[in-house]
């Protein structure tokens, strides 16, 4: 097998182990974890999804590449849950692992992907924006399907998750204003969303 085949069938190999990555999230049943590959898959759906709420015209090609590839990181960093302590290495453990996964590839893809993870990164662009926006949707779908499980397991306040989802009321404030803020609504009134926390 020629040199650039065989890299990119290694790269394929390696990336296979984002199934084996899992996340604070239950799949819809609540029997599991979701993975990261399930993840990125209902991300990719919600793009394709949801587009129109959008308030910018984004290349789709672009937008499903940087989801698709946005946490093989994870395959060396690990996954860093949303509402979980901040690492204050996490750019740099990310980095240093997307370096590594996609250093698989030939010179050409791996400058490509590795370009696309920091667009993603530095959420600048529309595309980088709109896929924000479907990070934050599809966890907090994930939430909405398993009664806020990472909601009670980390105790989040209003503003934490207020923050979490300023991308969405940014980007696509229908979305927020017709669906996110009445279920934050309704988790407040069941206690599972706390009120906000009090700085001192």
């Amino acid at each position: 097998m020629e040199n650039k085949l065989q890299q990119q069938i290694n790269f394929l190999y390696e990336i296979d182990k984002v199934k084996d990555i899992f996340r604070q999230s239950l799949v819809v049943n609540g029997k599991r974890e979701e993975n990261d590959a399930e993840h990125s898959w209902h991300m990719a759906m919600t793009a394709v999804t949801l587009q129109e709420y959008f308030l910018e015209p984004v290349n789709m090609e672009k937008v499903l590449k940087m989801i698709l590839i946005h946490d093989i990181i994870e395959i060396y960093a690990g996954d860093t849950p949303a509402f979980g302590d901040i690492r204050n290495d996490k750019f740099e453990a990310e980095l240093e692992s997307a370096k590594k996964v996609f250093g698989i590839l030939p010179v050409k893809e791996s400058e490509e992907l590795l370009n696309l993870w920091l667009e993603f990164e530095d959420m600048k662009t529309p595309e980088a924006k709109f896929a924000t926006v479907c990070d934050r949707l599809q966890g907090f779908i994930q939430n909405l399907t398993s009664d806020g499980h990472t909601w009670k397991k980390f105790n989040v306040s209003i503003d934490k998750v207020l923050k979490r989802a300023e991308p969405i009321k940014l980007y696509t404030p229908k979305l927020f204003y017709d669906f996110v803020m009445p279920e934050f609504e309704e988790y407040m009134k069941k206690g599972i969303i706390k009120p906000e926390e009090v700085k001192y």
